[in-house]
């Protein structure tokens, strides 16, 4: 009794030593100030704080209005905070959420071991998500952990729970979508059953009404996505994608972005049908490993993607590590590769071409197809 005490509070110690590591490496860099700081976030903190509930009314911002809710209730309870670290506060915590679910999923395959403890830290200690966070000051922790929660209760055949937090994760950001093949194919297969999908429009409608009661027209707040898909006319912004290959000159926009919607539409259908198609049961590891090539490829092929958007997929290549060993070599790419991708950006240097990036991501979605598609489709792979 008294030996499983011992082993008790050493393990709580351990989790409290790494829990107080992850949460000072943030707090030793919210003091940073990144040009989205100076040109987004820090005025619309100010007109939250200056104008309050009623600031949702009109249109001083290109986000969604769920992170909006999160930056104003961090405004109402903690009014004291400087600017640039309470815009980091949701951000902040929500790495701690994804942490824990990482925890979660990773301890549906491993229940009596510290492998779930491991990957949840390695998740928390990543240097992508504590630069996307607490240095850089982004939104993608918190609409990630959203979806790592639905992915969670997905695994879980709790397919309510699932629905319900992916419509809330596309809410919170448009890059939701990168999950979407699955779902479809998830529908199609009949393991999501079809009225569930019905919580995407609701959950949509829902977190707008705030701002209706605020007096914002409800056709302007449905412009927010398309406005955001139309504010830039490039093809990668600095994105290691498929489009990273072709040069960044204006001349080509026209051609490409088209050409790249239509080839992105096509593998992510090809995706859903190859999922649709196979007979196999979708057991909890497979579910997993085929939403980590879903978030990998969409993103891969699409035109316009930030650096920032293979977020998610770094994240879930460290929960697929740990239900396939073979491929440690995923997130270590993938994360390395992520991170050189946000240098052009944060520091304004390019110690790697993006181009050269890219091909490290498609040397990962090959790596991940040749391993899930034998697993789709066994008796064919015989042949």
């Amino acid at each position: 009794m008294k030996e499983g005490l011992r082993s008790h509070v050493v393990d709580a110690v351990l989790i409290a030593v790494g829990v107080g590591i992850a949460l000072a490496l943030r707090i030793s860099l919210l003091e940073f100030k990144s040009v989205d700081y100076f040109s987004y976030t820090r005025g619309w903190y100010n007109i939250l704080k200056a104008e309050g509930f009623a600031a949702f009314g009109r249109d001083f911002s290109n986000y969604n209005l769920p992170y909006l809710y999160l930056l104003y209730g961090v405004v109402r309870f903690l009014p004291d905070l400087p600017a640039v670290v309470a815009v980091k506060i949701p951000s902040v915590v929500a790495d701690f959420v994804a942490a824990w679910f990482v925890f979660r999923i990773v301890g549906l395959r491993h229940k009596s071991s510290y492998l779930p403890l491991i990957a949840a830290f390695s998740a928390l200690l990543a240097p992508t998500q504590v630069l996307n966070s607490a240095f850089w000051g982004q939104a993608d922790a918190v609409y990630a952990c959203v979806l790592l929660a639905s992915i969670y209760f997905m695994a879980r055949r709790k397919d309510g729970i699932a629905m319900a937090l992916y419509s809330l994760g596309l809410a919170l950001k448009a890059q939701a979508i990168f999950l979407l093949p699955l779902l479809a194919a998830l529908a199609l297969r009949r393991e999501i059953r079809w009225r569930m999908l019905l919580w995407i429009p609701l959950v949509f409608l829902l977190v707008l009404v705030p701002a209706l009661i605020a007096g914002r027209p409800l056709l302007d707040l449905l412009q927010i996505y398309p406005s955001q898909a139309s504010q830039y006319e490039q093809l990668s912004m600095h994105a290691p994608s498929s489009l990273a290959w072709i040069p960044d000159s204006g001349r080509y926009y026209q051609y490409f972005y088209s050409s790249g919607m239509i080839l992105a539409a096509a593998m992510a259908i090809a995706f859903s049908w190859a999922i649709y198609r196979s007979s196999v049961k979708l057991t909890p590891d497979l579910l997993i490993e085929l939403a980590l090539v879903s978030v990998v490829l969409v993103p891969f092929f699409l035109p316009k993607m930030h650096e920032r958007y293979f977020y998610l997929a770094d994240i879930l290549s460290i929960v697929f590590a740990f239900y396939v060993p073979a491929y440690f070599f995923v997130p270590l790419l993938m994360i390395t590769v992520s991170f050189f991708a946000y240098q052009p950006t944060l520091f304004g240097v390019e110690p790697v071409p993006m181009g050269l990036l890219a091909l490290g991501v498609f040397f990962v979605l090959v790596a991940l197809l040749r391993h899930a598609l034998p697993r789709l489709f066994p008796s064919t792979t015989k042949l």
